[in-house]
């Protein structure tokens, strides 16, 4: 098996370059900047992806791919980009509303840099954490996009973070490879999209989690974020998967108590589950065990990791919004959304083209 950072390290084709950082007060003032003078909507020009791979537990078969999308292998359209790069990571939500995308791989390379660096500064407050971490995952979706960018991108981000930033990089190539390897959906699926529990409160329950079973917090939020988005996607999985760690009720029933659907109980007994089948001695096989995909373990490896380096990078991957690459196109997921059945996506999107955010 290769490894995430081997595979990053063959990326990366000349030594990262250490840039001089921007004061928070001025890239303040540039977002907002930015912001007022573009016009330019995210939602219309963003043409990557990064979803939850809503995905079961160990009685899940080992040939189970994902429901949800991956990143198109196309770039975004050249005449929705706009035609300036883009000033760094947003202070507010109007901020990342607006703000063009960049238009190369530098562009990326220095809002990145700006957003993780934010993300990771405890002078920036939660509130204003989220657009920033909302703004992260659209640099990581662009890269996505254009992945001949990847290793300018990886040369050029701040070296401060370039170790989380290869990383992420590698958990999305990750997801994306076990989405691509199946057949795209037609309709939508049956799910509610809600707003995610608190920050502090998941760290709570993870933390607590650790404490009754020894497995770190870190794996068990890694888990929370690649299956439903932090608890954002309700709905049952292709395998019968419920709640926001995805078990299966007859795994559940075997190894848990309490209810899958809440999101202290799964978390702690995705933990309890976790000492069943490995960890916390061995965790590539506990996870292995939790979803039989090696690509599975790797990418939630590599955000346990990240989150390890720096607690505070948990910021935003709970701020990360779904999308779901249909056959109709890729699909922003917004909180609200609602189907108590599955939908034809092409009729659905025909109501709300302003979802539609890419091709397919």
């Amino acid at each position: 098996m290769t490894s995430s950072s081997g595979r990053q390290q063959r990326l990366r084709s000349a030594p990262p370059q250490r840039r001089r950082r921007k004061s928070w007060a001025a890239i303040v003032a540039l977002a907002i900047l930015g912001a007022a003078c573009s016009g330019v909507e995210v939602d219309a020009t963003d043409l990557a992806s990064d979803s939850p791979s809503t995905v079961a537990t160990s009685e899940q078969p080992a040939t189970t791919e994902p429901t949800t999308m991956a990143p198109p292998t196309t770039a975004p359209s050249t005449t929705a980009a706009p035609t300036t790069a883009a000033p760094t990571s947003p202070p507010t939500t109007v901020a990342v509303d607006l703000l063009p995308l960049p238009v190369d791989a530098a562009g990326v390379a220095a809002e990145l840099s700006a957003a993780e660096l934010a993300l990771r500064d405890p002078a920036v407050d939660d509130l204003t954490s989220a657009p920033i971490g909302r703004r992260q995952q659209q640099m990581y979706r662009l890269i996505s996009a254009n992945p001949d960018w990847a290793p300018e991108v990886l040369a050029a981000v701040d070296p401060e973070i370039l170790p989380a930033v290869e990383l992420n990089w590698a958990a999305r190539q990750d997801l994306s490879a076990l989405v691509r390897s199946g057949t795209l959906s037609s309709t939508l699926p049956a799910w509610r999209i809600n707003e995610p529990a608190p920050a502090a409160e998941l760290i709570s329950f993870y933390k607590e989690a650790e404490e009754q079973t020894g497995i770190r917090w870190t794996y068990l939020a890694a888990i929370n974020l690649v299956e439903t988005r932090m608890g954002r996607i309700e709905g049952l999985s292709t395998a019968g998967a419920v709640g926001p760690m995805q078990f299966l009720p007859s795994t559940w029933t075997g190894c848990c108590e309490g209810d899958p659907t809440v999101d202290r109980d799964a978390i702690i007994g995705a933990g309890v589950y976790l000492t069943l089948v490995g960890g916390p001695d061995d965790m590539q096989s506990a996870l292995f065990g939790y979803n039989r995909s090696q690509r599975y373990v790797d990418a939630v490896s590599a955000y346990a990791a990240v989150l390890e380096e720096n607690e505070l990078a948990y910021r935003g991957y709970h701020s990360w919004e779904v999308y779901f690459l249909s056959s109709a196109g890729l699909i922003r997921m917004p909180s609200g959304y609602e189907e108590p059945e599955a939908v034809d996506a092409a009729a659905w999107l025909a109501e709300n083209p302003e979802a539609l955010v890419g091709e397919p």
